[in-house]
């Protein structure tokens, strides 16, 4: 029995993993990937609200001839009052992305998204 012992420890410190920060990741970001764009988020939090924050790459009116392959979303809050991250539109397979981030009920954003391609 020692694997299933294994997999509860396992399965408990991801569970306190996810309870602490809501970090994603889509697609696949491999070593010769390049980062394409990256962009800290800090949004205030604002009482008896929602914070929103979207992310468009590229911005308006600048072409991007490159395919995105992986996209990371970094809550850099831990305490368990972060965010989360959404792709809306594009994404991997799409040279471009929409990504909406959202905060919990009454509290802020702080994320680190990044976004890679070839």
């Amino acid at each position: 029995m020692p694997n299933l012992k294994f997999t509860i420890v396992n399965l408990v410190v991801c569970l306190l993993a996810t309870t602490y920060a809501v970090s994603s990741t889509w697609g696949n970001i491999s070593n010769s990937a390049q980062l394409l764009h990256a962009e800290q988020v800090f949004n205030a939090s604002s009482p008896e609200k929602y914070v929103t924050h979207e992310i468009k790459y590229p911005k308006n009116g600048i072409g991007n001839g490159r395919i995105i392959t992986g996209i990371r979303a970094f809550d850099q809050v831990t305490n368990g009052t972060g965010g989360h991250a959404t792709i809306y539109s594009g994404g991997p397979g799409f040279n471009f992305v929409n990504i909406k981030l959202q905060s919990q009920y009454n509290y802020g954003l702080i994320f680190r998204v990044e976004i890679y391609g070839k």
